[in-house]
């Protein structure tokens, strides 16, 4: 590590000495930082870009939503705007760090990445039942069928519809509408693994992506699905939910988009007919 970087790296831990919880880890070179980077758990990363031409891009490319601040070694306002431009969220100029801008930039960088995350939420979970919305269905997807294209494991998605939504709303009032939806997302968190992907795709409409094992996974997760609906109907005072299920799989040999996948399980569904669990 060159003298420069030494006394950067000195400045840094000087300006955290009284930020609690905050520890600064420092890399030799950039094939140890991207390799650190790999293994999570870096909240804010503070880079030379001149160690080498490609290294913001390269750290931003291994960890997207990990804010980086740039540190430019002298007072270079064109190397610093390049910077920015490539996608730092903030920069430090001149061989000296200043304490009191060092703090500025992480705290800046953090809530940055905070705000950005919250965003990211919002745009991706249906705000009435906290499962991922359409979009976020569909980013999700595009990952794991891409896993599936490479490991020739099959992904399966299972379509499930509300029967008796507007019914029911009719019958107890709008309120009830929305409570149903709630409760339609508690069973399938219920029903789901860990590694499955939940979410609401229209308004009496769910989806959920099963990934690893999932063959083996559908049959468990549809026996866990009549349990918990057959749960649910048996409390008292909530109107029963009536469901109807369909499924259709992901085959890496033959591979579709996910409208297709959708669209197939909700055929399935309706060649299947109505499927309301007894309490």
């Amino acid at each position: 590590m060159a003298d420069a970087d030494t006394a950067r790296a000195d400045a840094v831990r000087a300006a955290l000495v009284d930020e609690p919880g905050r520890d600064v880890e420092i890399a030799a070179n950039l094939a140890t930082a991207l390799a650190r980077l790999a293994e999570g758990g870096i909240d804010v990363v503070l880079l030379n870009p001149s160690i080498d031409e490609g290294a913001l891009a390269a750290v931003m490319e291994r960890v997207p939503d990990v804010p980086v601040v740039a540190i430019i070694g002298s007072a270079d306002t064109e190397a610093a705007s390049a910077a920015l431009a490539v996608g730092a969220r903030d920069y430090l100029l001149g061989p000296a760090l200043e304490p009191e801008l060092v703090r500025r930039a992480i705290r800046y960088a953090l809530e940055w990445s905070r705000l950005q995350a919250e965003v990211h939420r919002h745009e991706v979970t249906d705000h009435l039942t906290g499962l991922y919305n359409a979009r976020g269905l569909e980013q999700l997807a595009l990952h794991h069928l891409s896993l599936a294209d490479r490991s020739k494991e099959p992904v399966i998605l299972i379509f499930v519809r509300i029967e008796n939504l507007q019914q029911v709303s009719e019958a107890h009032g709008a309120a009830e509408g929305p409570r149903m939806l709630a409760d339609t997302a508690a069973v399938l968190r219920t029903a789901v693994r860990d590694s499955d992907v939940p979410a609401r795709i229209g308004s009496d409409a769910f989806c959920v992506l099963l990934t690893g094992n999932a063959v083996g996974a559908e049959t468990l997760v549809l026996s866990r699905l009549v349990e918990a609906v057959a749960t649910h109907n048996a409390r008292s005072g909530r109107p029963h939910l009536a469901l109807s299920v369909g499924s259709a799989t992901y085959d890496p040999e033959r591979p579709v988009p996910l409208e297709e996948l959708i669209r197939r399980a909700e055929e399935q569904m309706d060649r299947r007919g109505r499927e309301t669990p007894a309490p």
